[in-house]
C-alpha cells in the first residue's frame, strides 16, 4: 500500500481563533509591484475570505500582466482536473482545503515551493506557521483554520426556553417545539445534506462522532459501512423532517442563504462562513445568530466536526508564471490583507485578532474534534460515500444496502489506485 509520510502544518490548529462583527466588506490591501508579464489564473471557492483575497490579487494586474481569480463552486472539480492534465495546467495556483491537498500530494501533482518561498519569503514576511511542510519540502502555504459550528438564532431559542442543542437527539427536541410553534421559520434546521462532498462531510463527522471508523486501522480497507455507519445515517434521516424539502441539494451556500432569509433556526455551518450571517447588506438576521460547538452524537462525546486548513498550491504542470503567480499570492496572503480583512476567517497569521465569532476553531480543537483525515485513498472513499447516500437518506434504499454499495465501490477503484492489493497492485499499476 502507498504510504503518506506526512508533516503537514497542523500548527495551524493550535492557535487562537476567532471571528469578528459584521462589517464585512473588507477593504483590500494594495498590491506590491510583482515582477513578470502574462496572465496569472488563480482558481478558488467562493466565501468571504477568498472573494477578498481575489480583489486583493488581481489588484496586482498591470500593463502586461493580467491576474484572474476564478471564484467557483466547481473549484475542487476543476482544480483536480487542471492538475492532472497531461498537458500544461490551465490556473497557476488554486485554494485548496487540506482534504483536496491530500489526494494532490499522494498522486504527484502538486510542485515544491522552497525556491520560491526562498526569494520572495522574506519580502512576504511569511511565518513558519504557514508553510506546509511534506517530507521536509514546502508544498503549500496555509491561510485559513475552519471546521463546521452549530449555528442558532438565539432569540426563537429564548422565546420558548430551549437550550443550545450540545448533542444531535437535543438538536432534534428543539426542532420538533420550533416546528410545532414558531411560525416565523420555515424550517427548524438547515445543514449541507447535498448529494457529493457536502453530505460525505456530514457523514464522516456523525460517523466518527458515533465512535466509527472510515478505514480499518493501519490500513486502506474500508469501515464506515458498520454499525456507526448505519448510526451515522440514522441521525440525517432523523433531521430531514424539520428541513427544506431540497435539503438533500442544498450545500453551504444554499444553508447561508436560508439563515440570512430568517428561514432557518439551527444547522452545523463552516466557520468560515459565519460573517455573511452578520451582513446587514445580506442577512435580515444581522446579530442575531450566536455560535456554539457542533452537537456531539452522543452525551459526553466530542463533536460531530473535523479541523480543517486551507492554503495556496501550485501544480506541478505549471505554466511559466509560477513566480509571478508566487508574487500575487504573497500579496492576498500578506499582513495587510489579514488586518483589512480580519473578519472574514480565522487566518493563519499572527497579525490576526479574534472578533464576534471567536471562539470556533479554538472551542472544537478543546472539545476534541479530530483533524479531518489526510490518506491519499481517503478522497476515494468520501467520493463514493458521497454519490449513493442520497439514496439513504431519501429512503428509497436500505441503508446497509446503500453503504455497502459504497464500500464495494471504494474498493474496486483504490485496488486500481494501488492503495489495496489486488489485480493492478500485483501488476505494478500504484497511482
Amino acid at each position: 500500500m502507498t504510504g503518506l509520510r506526512r508533516r503537514p502544518l497542523l500548527a495551524a490548529a493550535a492557535l487562537a481563533t476567532g471571528l469578528g462583527p459584521a462589517a464585512v466588506r473588507a477593504q483590500a490591501a494594495a498590491c506590491p509591484p510583482v515582477a513578470g508579464s502574462g496572465m496569472v489564473n488563480i482558481v478558488g471557492n467562493s466565501f468571504p475570505a477568498l472573494q477578498h483575497m481575489a480583489r486583493i490579487a488581481e489588484s496586482c494586474a498591470r500593463p502586461g500582466l493580467k491576474v484572474v481569480f476564478k471564484l467557483t463552486p466547481q473549484a475542487r472539480t476543476e482544480t483536480e482536473q487542471a492538475f492532472a492534465s497531461a498537458g500544461r495546467s490551465p490556473f497557476d495556483a488554486a485554494a485548496v482545503s487540506m482534504g483536496v491537498f491530500a489526494n494532490l500530494y499522494a498522486r504527484r501533482e502538486l510542485q515544491p515551493l522552497d525556491d520560491l518561498v526562498q526569494r520572495h519569503g522574506a519580502r512576504g514576511q511569511l511565518e513558519e506557521r504557514m508553510l506546509v511542510r511534506m517530507d521536509g519540502q514546502v508544498m503549500a502555504l496555509a491561510f485559513l483554520q475552519n471546521t463546521q459550528c452549530l449555528f442558532y438564532r438565539a432569540d426563537l431559542l429564548e422565546r420558548h426556553g430551549l437550550a443550545v442543542p450540545a448533542t444531535y437527539p437535543q438538536l432534534l427536541q428543539a426542532a420538533a417545539v420550533l416546528k410545532a410553534r414558531e411560525p416565523s421559520i420555515d424550517y427548524p434546521i438547515a445543514q449541507g445534506f447535498a448529494k457529493g462532498f457536502d453530505g460525505a462531510v456530514e457523514f464522516v463527522n456523525l460517523l466518527v462522532a458515533h465512535g466509527g471508523r472510515v478505514f480499518e486501522p493501519g490500513s486502506a480497507q474500508p469501515a464506515f459501512h458498520g454499525t456507526a455507519g448505519l448510526a451515522a445515517v440514522a441521525t440525517m434521516r432523523a433531521m430531514l423532517p424539520f428541513m427544506t424539502p431540497n435539503a438533500l441539494a442544498s450545500n453551504a451556500d444554499d444553508v447561508v442563504n436560508q439563515f440570512q432569509q430568517g428561514k432557518a433556526a439551527m444547522g452545523v455551518l463552516w466557520a468560515s462562513r459565519a460573517t455573511r450571517l452578520d451582513d446587514p447588506l445580506a442577512s435580515r438576521v444581522a446579530g442575531r445568530m450566536q455560535q456554539a460547538l457542533a452537537p456531539a452524537a452522543r452525551p459526553g462525546g466530542a463533536p460531530a466536526a473535523h479541523l480543517w486548513w486551507d492554503a495556496m498550491v501550485l501544480p506541478r504542470n505549471a505554466p511559466q508564471q509560477r513566480d509571478a503567480a508566487f508574487q500575487v499570492l504573497m500579496a492576498a496572503l500578506s499582513e495587510d490583507a489579514v488586518r483589512s480583512g480580519n473578519d472574514l476567517g480565522v487566518w493563519v497569521r499572527s497579525a490576526w485578532r479574534p472578533g464576534r465569532f471567536g471562539d470556533g476553531v479554538a472551542q472544537a480543537r478543546a472539545a476534541g474534534a479530530p483533524v479531518w483525515p489526510g490518506e491519499p485513498f481517503f478522497a476515494l472513499a468520501i467520493g463514493e460515500i458521497g454519490k449513493v447516500l442520497p439514496d439513504a437518506l431519501a429512503g428509497g434504499r436500505d441503508s446497509a444496502a446503500v453503504l455497502a454499495t459504497a464500500a464495494a465501490a471504494y474498493r474496486q477503484v483504490a485496488t486500481e489506485k494501488g492503495f489495496l492489493p489486488g489485480r493492478s497492485a500485483a501488476r505494478g499499476g500504484a497511482a
